[in-house]
C-alpha cells in the first residue's frame, strides 16, 4: 500500500508549500501528490488552483504571474497561524525537498492545449533531471495532458483522474494509455476498482480523510490511498497492517 500526502498534507499544513511537505516528511510520510501550473515566465509552480486567491494573500491567475511575484505571496491563508513563511514554490524547489520520496504523483492541471504541451515537456525534463522516472506517475483530469506526456515519454507512468461513476472514465483511461487511475471515494465504486485491475491498472483511491474512509478504500482493494490527513491515514494503515513502519 502506498500512502500519498495530498498536496503535502493539505488539511494539516499549508498545502503545496515547502513547510507543508516538511511537516509531512517529519511525520513519516514518504510519498506525495501535488499539482503543477505554468507561470507567466515559463516555469512550473506547485499550486492547485489556476489562481492564487484561495491559498495566498494575493489575487490573480497563475498564468499571468512570474515566479518572483509568486514568491512574494504568503501562502498560509488557510493556516494563518502557521509559524514559518510559505510561498508558492517552483517544481524544482519541491523536488529538491521530496525527490527521495518512495513515490510521487505529479498532477498536471487543466489548461489550454498548447500550454499543456509545454507543461508536459517541463514535467518530463524535471523527472529526467532528478532521475525519478520509476518513482513518479504523471496524472491529470485532462486527457490532452496525458496524451502530451505519452507522445514524449511512452514509458512514463500516467494516471487518469475522474469521477469513475461509469465505465466511460475507465475507457478514457485505457484510450490515453494510462497505467493507473485515481478513483474517488465519493463517486467511485468497488466495481470500478475491480474493472481497473482487470485492465491492468494500478488504482489510487482518494480521499482517505477519516478512519472509515481509509478502511473503505482498503476494502475496495485499492493499491494506494491519497489523504488530506496523511498522519491519521498512516496510523490507520499501520493498525491494519497495510503499511510497513
Amino acid at each position: 500500500m502506498i500512502l500519498y500526502g495530498h498536496r503535502g498534507a493539505r488539511n494539516e499544513a499549508p498545502e503545496n508549500t515547502l513547510p507543508g511537505f516538511r511537516h509531512a516528511l517529519a511525520r513519516g510520510i514518504t510519498s506525495f501528490e501535488f499539482d503543477v501550473h505554468l507561470s507567466a515566465d515559463d516555469q512550473l509552480v506547485v499550486i492547485h488552483d489556476p489562481t492564487v486567491d484561495r491559498t495566498t494573500n494575493g489575487s490573480g491567475a497563475i498564468a499571468t504571474m512570474g515566479v518572483a511575484e509568486l514568491r512574494r505571496l504568503d501562502a498560509r491563508s488557510i493556516f494563518p497561524q502557521w509559524p514559518e513563511p510559505a510561498w508558492v514554490p517552483t517544481l524544482t524547489e519541491v523536488l529538491d525537498l521530496v525527490a527521495g520520496a518512495d513515490d510521487m504523483e505529479i498532477e498536471i492541471k487543466t489548461d489550454r492545449p498548447p500550454r499543456l504541451q509545454r507543461v508536459a515537456e517541463l514535467v518530463l525534463a524535471a523527472i529526467d533531471r532528478y532521475g525519478i522516472a520509476d518513482r513518479v506517475a504523471v496524472t491529470s483530469f485532462d486527457p490532452v495532458a496525458l496524451e502530451a506526456v505519452a507522445q514524449r515519454a511512452p514509458g512514463q507512468r500516467r494516471g487518469f483522474i475522474a469521477k469513475y461513476e461509469t465505465a466511460e472514465d475507465l475507457a478514457t483511461a485505457v484510450r490515453v494509455g494510462a497505467t493507473q487511475c485515481a478513483i474517488p471515494l465519493k463517486t467511485g465504486l468497488p466495481e470500478r476498482v475491480r474493472e481497473a485491475h482487470a485492465a491492468g491498472m494500478r488504482v489510487t483511491g482518494w480521499q482517505g480523510n477519516t478512519r472509515d474512509d481509509v478502511r473503505t478504500l482498503l476494502a475496495w482493494g485499492v493499491d494506494a490511498i491519497t489523504s488530506d490527513y496523511p498522519t491519521l491515514a498512516r496510523t490507520v494503515l499501520l493498525e491494519a497492517g497495510a503499511l510497513s513502519s
